[in-house]
C-alpha cells in the first residue's frame, strides 16, 4: 500500500491557551489573534495539495481548518476521536500550578484524575489515523489537531512512547509524516517560522511541503521513526 501523507497543525491560539490554563475537550474558540495565525498557515499550506482536510469537533481546530480548507476549496471532515486529552479534574487548571504537582512529569504523559491514560488517548487517535490511511493511499491528508494529541501521535510515529518528544510546539505548528500503517518516518516536527516571520519561500517548496527543523535533527528523528516501524 502506497504510503499517506499527513501533515498534522495545531490550532490557532484559543482563549484557554491565551489564558494558560488546560482546557482539555472542553470547547475554547480561537482568539483573536487566533484568527490571525489560522490565515498565516493557511497561506503557508497554500501550495499543498491536499486530498481531505480533516479535524477534531472543537471549534478550535473546526475553526482552524475551515480557513484552512475554504483556499483548497475542499470540506472539513470531523472526527471526535481526535479531540484533545481529557485532563479530568485538571480543566481549567493553570499551566504552572500543574507543573508544581506530584505527578506532574516533564517528559512522559501524565493521567489527571478523573481524565484519559495514555492508552486511552493512543486508542481513539490512532484509530482514526489508521482509518485514513487506509482509506486514502497514496494521498495527502491534513489534519488540524490539539497540541497534545498531536505531540502523542508524534512521539508514536517517532518509536519514543512513553515518552514524549519535547521539542517547541507553538500554535499552528507543522509537523509531516509519511505512513503506510505499519512504517513511518518523520519530515518536519513542529515547524513554527511561518508563525513568527510570516510566509517564506523557503519553509515550503512545492513538491513536498518542506517546512522548517534542522537538516540533522530531522535526520536522526526518521532513522529512528523508520526503526520504529508500527
Amino acid at each position: 500500500m502506497k504510503p499517506t501523507t499527513f501533515y498534522f497543525v495545531r490550532h490557532g491560539e484559543s482563549e484557554g491557551n491565551a489564558a494558560r490554563v488546560f482546557t482539555g475537550q472542553t470547547d475554547s474558540p480561537l482568539t483573536t489573534r487566533g484568527r490571525q495565525q489560522a490565515e498565516t498557515v493557511a497561506d503557508e499550506l497554500a501550495t499543498v495539495k491536499f486530498d481531505r482536510i480533516v479535524s477534531s469537533d472543537l471549534s478550535r481546530t473546526r475553526d482552524t481548518a475551515q480557513v484552512i480548507a475554504k483556499r483548497h476549496r475542499i470540506p472539513v471532515e470531523t472526527f471526535p476521536e481526535l479531540r484533545e486529552i481529557n485532563v479530568g479534574d485538571r480543566t481549567g487548571t493553570p499551566f504552572d500550578e500543574a507543573r508544581g504537582l506530584p505527578n506532574w512529569s516533564d517528559d512522559g504523559f501524565v493521567s489527571w484524575p478523573g481524565g484519559e491514560t495514555l492508552d486511552q488517548v493512543l486508542a481513539r487517535t490512532l484509530g482514526a489515523i489508521d482509518r485514513l490511511t487506509r482509506e486514502s493511499p497514496g494521498k495527502t491528508i491534513l489534519i488540524v489537531g490539539h497540541g497534545g494529541v498531536n505531540r502523542i501521535v508524534l512521539s508514536h510515529f517517532l518509536g519514543i512512547l512513553p515518552k514524549l518528544d519535547r521539542s517547541p510546539g507553538g500554535n499552528t505548528n507543522i509537523s509531516i509524516v509519511h505512513t503506510d500503517g505499519k512504517t513511518h518516518t518523520v519530515e518536519r516536527l513542529f515547524a513554527s517560522d511561518h508563525v513568527s516571520k510570516g510566509r517564506t519561500k523557503d519553509n515550503l517548496t512545492q513538491s513536498s511541503g518542506a517546512v522548517g527543523a534542522s537538516a540533522g535533527q530531522m535526520k536522526a528523528r526518521r532513522a529512528l521513526a523508520r526503526r520504529a516501524g508500527a
